[in-house]
């Protein structure tokens, strides 16, 4: 037994001997008078590039200038364009650029990347101790069923809240004994959305990410949307109930007008007055609007309300986590090690506070989060719209009483997220444009919307979608 005990100490040492070498070797990769640069692809424009901008050249006119890395940091447009670019550089495409030594990228795009070009396993350059500072539901989010390690730092994290136009919706609300209970829950929203639609004609609310939607839905409800395998595969797993959930709080409110979305994104609605709520991130806060513009004549200037997101009545508290992390390309021992020495002085509370509180995103370390410390300073002012800091209150209580949820990367996530953001909205618009043709010829509109939304559309649809879903992870 002594012996055994002195064979684990003698080990033991050896090993302590070996990280310490190795710490002492990443060390000398780095010259001062040699600079290496650190290419830096993101998605981040306006402000949030201007914010992200500024601390790079901190980090470079400082750390960086210390040690002997300067950080080139370039926006690829918004988070698809980026996703491509990443994607096209990983298959060197025709005329694609080489990869980055660091991207910004979604679960579902690191891991499929990453079937093409390795991405660094961060256990290798950050101790368990480090690590541990990071809250751990944002850390897991960046770890892969394959085989359980870590790829994804988070540097700035997201869920959604329900903004509203709280200058149209007080007198509304007022008028017809609604509160903002009522805007607490799907079948509220909806209930209030009928009755908006019979008085203006106009559509109450609208959905920013129709797959946040699905993916949240069926979490409430009580069952994961996907069926998830170690191999890096997963199934759909829609079930009835959860799919008649979506039908009738999502596709038949669209059908009848109730929910409307006619931008890109639904901040621009609610810019038009063409909607008075959505559900978008809250990352976008600062885009939720100042003032609508019904015509050139007509802008008045609005305030903003804002909730926590939605839930369905008998469902569980459950919001979306989103937000990119940042992704390392396995290179290079000397660029590795100066990505990770970058992305360790960016989610330092100090720098991760600036970051987070300028653009509506959370912080993402313990130091940050713990007894409300990014509330109290976005609470004495930072510059924040009043959007971002109503959104910021609004997410401190989700945080308390909600379950953030990410569903997990898998061969195809990237390819049925996208499917799933579109199929639903393409067959809303379709069935809305066939409405309209009937109307021209004179058509029984309330027949119309009846069929449409009938039990025998749903169980056409609900087969189709599965169908469809199935045949798409299969080719993956």
């Amino acid at each position: 037994m002594k012996s055994y005990g002195k064979l684990i100490l003698f080990l033991a040492a050896i090993l302590l001997a070996v990280t310490a070498c190795s710490s002492d070797k990443r060390e000398t990769l780095l010259d001062p008078d040699r600079p290496i640069t650190v290419t830096l692809w993101h998605y981040y424009n306006g402000n949030m590039k201007v914010v992200f901008d500024s601390l790079v050249s901190e980090f470079n006119e400082t750390i960086g200038m210390d040690r002997g890395i300067v950080v080139d940091a370039q926006s690829q447009g918004d988070v698809n364009q980026l996703g491509a670019a990443v994607f096209d550089a990983a298959n060197r495409s025709i005329g694609a650029p080489p990869m980055p030594d660091i991207f910004a990228s979604y679960p579902d795009n690191a891991f499929r990347v990453n079937q093409i070009v390795p991405l660094v396993n961060l256990e290798q350059y950050f101790s368990q101790e480090e690590l541990s500072k990071y809250r751990r539901e944002f850390l897991d989010e960046g770890r892969f069923i394959t085989d359980n390690k870590y790829y994804i730092l988070p540097i700035a994290k997201s869920s959604e809240n329900l903004y509203v136009n709280r200058t149209a919706w007080a007198p509304f609300a007022k008028a017809h004994g609604f509160t903002e209970k009522d805007l607490s829950s799907w079948e509220g929203l909806v209930k209030v959305s009928k009755t908006y639609y019979e008085a203006t004609g106009k559509g109450f609310f609208g959905v920013d990410s129709n797959a946040n939607y699905m993916i949240v839905a069926s979490m409430q409800l009580g069952t994961e949307l996907f069926n998830y395998s170690q191999d890096g595969t997963a199934s759909f797993n829609l079930t009835p109930k959860v799919a008649k959930a979506i039908w009738n709080y999502f596709y038949t409110p669209y059908v009848y007008g109730y929910f409307d979305k006619s931008g890109r994104f639904s901040s621009d609605d609610a810019k038009t007055g063409t909607v008075l709520a959505y559900t978008g991130s809250t990352a976008g806060a600062a885009y939720f609007p100042t003032e609508v513009a019904f015509s050139d004549k007509d802008v008045q200037k609005i305030e903003p309300l804002v909730l926590p997101y939605p839930c369905f009545e008998n469902g569980k508290r459950i919001a979306i986590q989103q937000g990119a992390g940042m992704c390392i390309t396995k290179s290079d021992d000397a660029h590795v090690y100066a990505a990770t020495l970058f992305l360790k002085w960016f989610t330092q509370a100090p720098q991760n506070l600036k970051f987070a509180l300028s653009t509506g995103y959370f912080p993402v370390t313990n130091e940050a989060l713990d007894g409300g410390n990014f509330i109290k300073e976005a609470a004495v002012g930072n510059g924040s719209s009043a959007a971002i800091e109503a959104s910021f209150m609004a997410s401190d209580a989700m945080f308390s009483t909600y379950t953030l949820y990410n569903s997990k990367p898998f061969r195809g996530s990237f390819e049925i997220r996208d499917f799933l953001e579109k199929t639903l909205i393409a067959k809303i618009s379709a069935d809305l444009d066939s409405v309209k043709r009937a109307m021209k010829g004179n058509g029984d509109k309330a027949a119309l919307l009846a069929r449409l939304t009938s039990e025998e559309a749903f169980n056409t649809w609900y087969t189709e979608i599965q169908g469809q879903a199935h045949l798409l992870l299969q080719q993956k």
